[in-house]
């Protein structure tokens, strides 16, 4: 896997939120080029997934989606294990991919408390 990046924030009433990305590799197809945009000669009924679906029916990307989802919340869990910013979890705020990049956006259970805020100062 590539780059991990977990920026973290306290606010002064105490609130912990952070930002956490994983390397999931560049989209297929994406090559470097712009993610917009269909090819051409295809009508709106033919954009976006390439159709294809697995044994039970369910679309492939979708499936592959899981799968970065799923990478995501396992390499956060791991790293919340290891600095323990989370104490008592976390609420998910938001969840998205950029190209080649997951991202989940949090905000901790639990308040800061003095060590937290020596621990993880704000930038």
């Amino acid at each position: 896997m590539g780059e991990t990046f977990f920026e973290t924030k306290i606010n002064s009433d105490g609130t912990k939120l952070f930002a956490f990305s994983i390397d999931v590799g560049r989209p297929e197809g994406g090559k470097g080029k712009g993610g917009r945009g269909g090819k051409g000669g295809r009508g709106p009924e033919q954009r976006g997934m390439s159709g294809q679906q697995g044994p039970d029916g369910s679309s492939m990307g979708a499936d592959r989606q899981a799968r970065k989802t799923e990478t995501l919340y396992a390499a956060l869990d791991e790293t919340l294990a290891t600095n323990h910013y989370c104490r008592e979890g976390y609420i998910e705020i938001d969840t998205h991919e950029t190209e080649g990049r997951m991202h989940l956006l949090g905000e901790c259970k639990d308040t800061a408390n003095e060590l937290d805020r020596f621990d993880f100062p704000n930038p």
